[in-house]
């Protein structure tokens, strides 16, 4: 699994440079990625640089990888589908109550997406102790989004 960081708009980011960059993030294929706009600082040398980059050109680069990072994240994910994991269990779901959510070795909490478990036993109302906050559990992958991932216990 691959994954990074990157920041567009640094001054002096010139048109030709960011295309490289956008054509390495296609060629890459990073599993996971997120990509922020460069932010001036006070007292940092390179916010005295003359060549700051405009804070529209800084989004729309930023958006546009995030666009491309989007598709691969879906394909990726997508090749998930029908493996199983052991996810650490986080709890119910911000979502829905009737979800279980967690994360498996690929998932970073608070950056990443989860694994929402979708089984009919789960939920608020679930009794299982395996479905508790803290507990790992096998899940089967059985659908694929963006980047969360839906699975049910085995």
């Amino acid at each position: 699994m691959l994954r990074t960081s990157l920041i567009v708009g640094f001054p002096g980011e010139t048109e030709e440079q960011y295309k490289r960059l956008y054509n390495f993030v296609k060629e890459a294929g990073f599993q996971r990625l997120g990509v922020f706009t460069y932010s001036k600082e006070e007292g940092t040398p390179a916010s005295r640089y003359i060549n700051q980059i405009p804070q529209k050109i800084k989004e729309q680069r930023r958006d546009k990888i995030m666009r491309l990072q989007s598709g691969i994240s879906l394909n990726k994910n997508r090749e998930l589908i029908g493996k199983t994991f052991d996810v650490l269990i986080d709890g119910i779901s911000k979502e829905s109550d009737l979800l279980i959510e967690g994360r498996y070795y690929g998932q970073a909490p608070e950056v990443d997406g989860v694994v929402y478990i979708n089984d009919v036993s789960v939920g608020a109302n679930s009794r299982s102790p395996l479905l508790k906050s803290g507990n790992f559990v096998n899940v089967e992958i059985t659908e694929a989004h963006e980047y969360d991932l839906v699975g049910r216990t085995i």
